[in-house]
């Protein structure tokens, strides 16, 4: 006696067809590529945040340096460093150049011009900062540009 097939209809189906797990599955992927591709924008944005901090600490680092070498030894060595490295997974290169000036015709205010620069994969980046200081009748400036 032959079998028959016996199709089944109606509320007693239980189960997933092929289709609903395709779909689901497609889904499913589809959130998880959003969600990595997010983590890696974060991550970085994370790391360009942390040169441009790095960066700032340096300008700043570098100003106070410069700043109390005038007050204490009317002298100041204000030529260009290199070569400082940054933390992190990708080793990054600061260039720091700084240059010394007298204002106008005041002999005892300067301008000191600050610029530190970076690269980030196929960008470069470039942070500035001027500072001006009085009260310096005399000084030598040994590195000006």
């Amino acid at each position: 006696m032959p079998r028959r097939m016996i199709l089944r209809t109606g509320s007693n189906c239980s189960g997933l067809t092929f289709i609903e797990v395709m779909v689901a599955i497609i889904i499913l992927s589809a959130g998880l590529v959003a969600i990595y591709r997010s983590f890696l924008l974060g991550a970085d944005l994370n790391e360009h945040l942390a040169n441009r901090l790095y960066a700032l600490n340096l300008l700043e680092s570098r100003s106070a340096f410069i700043e109390k070498e005038l007050r204490s030894l009317h002298a100041a060595d204000v030529s260009s460093s290199g070569g400082e490295e940054g933390y992190g997974v990708r080793p990054v290169s600061f260039q720091l150049s700084a240059v010394l000036k007298p204002v106008g015709t005041l002999l005892s205010v300067f301008q000191l011009d600050l610029s530190v620069s970076w690269q980030e994969r196929e960008r470069m980046f470039t942070l500035s900062r001027s500072a001006y200081f009085s009260g310096l009748s005399s000084f030598n400036n040994t590195g000006a540009q």
